[in-house]
């Protein structure tokens, strides 16, 4: 570039009020070396333009028209230059021009878009960058090529322009930029901003000059303002969601969001930052009916769609936009009109009063300004207040509060098992935290504000609180302890502990108080927590019984759980305190589950909720405790009451039983001491085990069974003999005796002896049975016979006879169970035993008679021709069962019925002159069985005796009785008549 051109530099001329053109440098005449011009689109460059239609129109100038103005005064780079070009909205892009010849356009209200910078014949080492500011973009990165947008439509609205390396070193680089709304702004350089940020202005030309480090600067001819740059300020955007309208246009500036006048609730609010240069957020929190105070959030406080009214708000900024101001706020109140102006987070309109907020303004102010207004009355209703409530022991629930400082339980009390708490109304936000320390479970985990902490059933000893957020920024949270034993302890605060670890007393009240940071001390700090120490070990148990619960612990020596209730002891858990390094286990056997396994100190060991019962227990010690001394213990038993002690895990108790334990007891003894408990009861009581064998007719000896059952059933076979013996951990054991046929009772006989005889095919009719020795103290045997004819008879106990005597029955099996002292019979009662027949003699003889046969069929017919009886049987020979006894007539003394053994043969419907009979059945020959007689064709009675001698020899039955074995007995089946 030549010093002639480098002096003599264009720029656009724009019309103003008095004619003046706006140049670079002092006004002066044209070169005649400023032969070259800006080139621009050929959309620019129509016949009209260069036949002085501009001039007709001052008001549009172009770049081409800024090629006859100059700017002298100056000190412009030599050979370097910076080339660039403009991407214009609906003309794309513009041709490179240098040395602060307008790129763009002016008057026409056409946007930069996008603009390329680039350094020529750089003198030294360096390049140029460029930064833009887009619509809806913001500030984009720096580069060294292209700033802005193109295919957007997105405008451009300001820029920087810098030199890196020597070139920075060795040059300026100045630029302004001519905005719509506006005109030519002033200079910038070096990475000033240039143009506008916040109000939508478009960047519609812009002029970039390279000068020598410390030359002049450009001229500032032809700008309407000084200012390089102009920035809205930063504000906050309210948008207001009302009852019955829904949102509304967002307002700045303390503008009202919301309306007045109209009795139309505010239900949602949303804020923003406008025009933010520094980092952070601004937050908003509201308090809705029937909700109560929301979390902060940078979006939506309140609610839409649920008709809910805000009824007070707070606001508040982040990062350093909080450092650098204060936000202010104040609501219109229904009811109250405007209230004063809340600031940073403290609350604006009501609480607790029903009143909904109308509308609000919202102000930023520089850090330390002064309020808009008033700032008295900004906010009406309660502050932070404290509420929770307790559990105790007993299974009763208390609720406490609501209050700044709120007392848990009170001075006489009972013991406290859980406890919860929760600051309402939180002005602040944050939350509560606190945990609880169990007699048994220790220190528990830290839960949040509204649960449990603590443990149920346990006792409650401690507790430890802590605030989070804006709440612990705000306030100290207090409490301390009312011991049973010391009273109240001193205060404790924000996370430390407090309470008392001995194990004799327990919490019965815990006092807390929410104090504003700063604040004195509610009391007296001192033995906040009282960690008790104890020269020798000693053992804290506690006992969870049916329809109790969980009882008081006790110490070692007291007996835990109930007695003389018929309640059983469920769970119990122990610790050890003392010295001596080691633990406590524990293993309970449960209904329906048996041994547990072992657990540890504190731990539950049986159940709770399922209503099962413990049975017997282990206890054992651990580590150094164990070498120490030595844990005793015994079990108080359904039916047997206090057994014998136990030690060191061995049983206690009792196992198969089905007895449910209810109520244990501890000592602790030191090894080799005299002290250890004794007792003549046994330790534990386990179900004894019974074998026994039969000896039966037409099988001998049976296998050896323990199911408690000797013989068999349904086959008609006789107990000729049996053993019986029993397995037990108790003193004694089991004697029986046998009444036998021919021979009656014999004499008593025990542990797997003979009771009956073998070889000489007599049955057994009855027995007896007891236990000896300790056995029979815990348990009573019970038996129950099952005779012929009979079946089974009733259950009866400890030596009593069962079965039959005088009749001639055979027994075929007895049923034994031996069950604990005391308790219910396995099943009825009646009439274990019986010299009694159960049915008539004349049956009974007819069923002896008949088993002496057998037939070619499952059918037996007997004919007592005497007594005029009729026996239908079922089954075998030896084994026939009576299905029938009817009534009948038999012959005549002239015409008797055949005796003998035959057979049923053809069967018929009727026959007879001068009288019909039905249904018969021959037997033998002309002897049938058969109906009484009818008038012949009919059913017309001609003679219907029965239970005489009438008949011609044959066999009368009533209709139905001779219409049952014509239909049933199958032909081949064995008929007896007899006298």
């Amino acid at each position: 570039m030549s010093q002639a051109v480098a002096e003599s530099l264009p720029v656009t001329a724009e019309s103003s009020d008095d004619g003046a053109s706006a140049v670079l440098g002092s006004d002066g005449p044209a070169s005649e070396n400023a032969t070259e011009s800006p080139q621009v689109d050929a959309s620019d460059q129509s016949p009209s333009a260069t036949e002085g239609d501009e001039a007709d129109d001052p008001a549009i100038v172009d770049a081409n028209d800024a090629a006859a103005q100059h700017v002298e005064s100056v000190t412009p780079a030599k050979e370097t230059a910076i080339a660039y070009s403009a991407h214009v909205a609906s003309m794309g892009w513009q041709d490179a021009l240098r040395d602060g010849a307008t790129a763009g356009t002016t008057g026409r209200s056409l946007s930069i878009e996008a603009l390329k910078v680039t350094l020529e014949n750089p003198a030294v080492a360096g390049s140029v960058q460029v930064r833009a500011h887009v619509s809806n973009v913001g500030w984009q990165d720096w580069t060294s090529g292209t700033a802005g947008t193109t295919g957007r439509s997105l405008r451009m609205e300001a820029l920087q322009v810098r030199l890196t390396g020597e070139m920075a070193a060795s040059y300026d680089v100045y630029y302004r930029a001519h905005v719509s709304g506006i005109g030519w702004m002033g200079w910038a350089k070096d990475g000033e901003e240039a143009g506008t940020q916040g109000y939508s202005s478009a960047l519609e030309a812009v002029q970039i000059l390279l000068v020598e480090k410390g030359g002049e600067a450009p001229s500032s001819s032809g700008s309407v303002t000084s200012e390089a740059f102009r920035r809205k300020p930063v504000d906050v955007s309210v948008g207001a969601h009302v009852s019955g309208i829904g949102w509304m246009a967002a307002v700045c500036d303390g503008a009202t969001a919301g309306t007045t006048g109209r009795s139309l609730s505010l239900e949602a609010l949303r804020v923003s930052l406008e025009n933010q240069q520094l980092p952070g957020t601004v937050q908003v929190r509201a308090h809705v009916s029937g909700i109560g105070w929301q979390d902060w959030t940078s979006g939506t406080a309140g609610t839409t769609g649920r008709s809910l009214r805000m009824e007070a708000l707070q606001v508040r900024l982040t990062g350093e936009m909080a450092a650098s101001y204060d936000v202010y706020y104040r609501a219109h109140v229904s009811g109250i009109g405007w209230m004063g102006w809340a600031k940073d987070g403290d609350p604006a309109g009501t609480v607790g009063m029903s009143h909904a907020v109308e509308a609000v303004q919202v102000k930023l102010v520089a850090k330390g300004s002064a309020a808009p207004g008033s700032t008295s009355g900004a906010y009406l209703g309660s502050q932070e207040q404290l509420s929770g409530s307790v559990s105790y022991l007993s299974g009763t629930s208390t609720g406490f509060g609501k209050a700044t400082t709120v007392t848990l339980g009170s001075e006489r009390g009972g013991r406290i098992s859980t406890f919860a708490l929760s600051v309402d109304n939180k002005l602040a936000a944050g939350s509560l935290q606190y945990r609880g320390l169990s007699q048994f479970g220790g220190w528990g985990a830290w839960v949040s504000e509204g649960s449990a902490a603590g443990a149920s059933g346990d006792v409650l000893k401690g507790v430890s609180l802590k605030l989070s957020g804006d709440l612990a920024s705000s306030y100290d949270i207090w409490y301390q302890v009312y011991d049973s034993d010391a009273g109240w302890l001193g205060w404790a605060s924000n996370g430390a502990e407090a309470g008392s670890t001995g194990t004799d007393s327990h919490a019965v009240a815990v006092r807390v108080a929410l104090v504003k940071k700063g604040s004195s001390v509610p009391g007296s700090t001192s033995n906040a927590y009282v960690q008790t120490s104890y020269d020798t070990p000693h053992i804290t148990i506690q006992a969870h019984s049916a329809n109790v619960g969980w009882q008081d612990p006790v110490r070692e020596g007291a007996s835990v759980g109930v007695t003389g209730k018929s309640l059983s002891l469920q769970a119990v858990r122990a610790i050890v305190s003392g010295p001596v390094s080691g633990d406590i286990q524990i293993s309970s056997h449960v209904s329906n589950i048996g041994w547990q396994n072992w657990v540890n100190g504190g731990t539950i060991s049986g159940t709770t909720g399922k209503n099962l019962p413990i049975e017997a227990i282990r206890i054992k010690l651990t580590g150094e405790l164990a070498d120490s001394y030595s844990v005793y213990y015994r079990v108080h038993s359904a039916e047997y009451g206090w057994l014998g002690w136990a030690h060191d895990g061995s049983d206690a108790g009792t196992v198969g039983t089905a007895l449910q334990a209810e109520a244990i007891e501890i000592r602790l003894v030191k090894k080799g001491s005299s002290d250890a408990p004794a007792s003549d009861k046994p330790t534990v009581v386990s179900k004894p085990t019974l074998t026994s064998q039969a000896h039966v007719s037409n099988k001998g000896w049976l296998s050896s069974t323990t199911d408690g059952t000797v013989g068999t059933t349904g086959q008609a076979l006789s107990l000729e003999a049996l053993k019986l013996s029993v397995d037990s951990s108790l003193d004694g054991g089991i004697a029986y005796s046998a009444h036998v046929q021919d021979i009656g009772w014999q004499s008593e006989v025990s542990d797997g002896l003979l009771a009956g005889t073998t070889g000489k095919g007599k049955r057994i009719e009855a027995v007896k049975i007891r236990l000896t020795g300790t056995l029979s103290q815990y348990f009573d045997v019970w038996y129950r016979a099952h005779s012929e004819e009979y079946g089974w008879l009733g259950w009866t106990k400890n030596g009593e006879p069962a079965g039959t005597s005088k009749l001639g029955y055979r027994l075929e099996a007895v049923q034994i169970r031996i069950l604990p002292k005391g308790s219910a019979a396995p099943g009825s009662t009646y009439k274990p035993f019986t010299d009694k027949p159960i049915v008539p003699a004349d049956q009974l003889e007819m069923k002896n008679r008949a088993n002496a046969y057998g037939s070619r069929t499952p059918w037996l017919i007997m004919v007592n021709t005497t007594t005029c009886r009729v026996g239908i049987y079922r089954g075998s020979k030896g084994m026939w069962q009576q299905q029938a006894y009817w009534v009948c007539s038999v012959g005549a003394p002239l015409t008797p019925t055949v005796l003998g053994e035959y057979t049923v043969g053809i069967k018929g419907y009727v026959f007879g002159r001068g009288y019909s009979c039905y249904y018969y059945t021959q037997f033998y020959g002309d002897y049938l069985f058969h109906t009484i007689k009818y008038d012949q064709g009919t059913f017309n009675v001609q003679d219907g005796r029965l239970g005489e001698h009438v008949s011609e020899g044959c066999v009368r039955l009533s209709l139905e009785n001779a219409k049952w074995i014509w239909d049933n007995i199958p032909t081949g089946t064995k008929v007896v008549t007899y006298e």
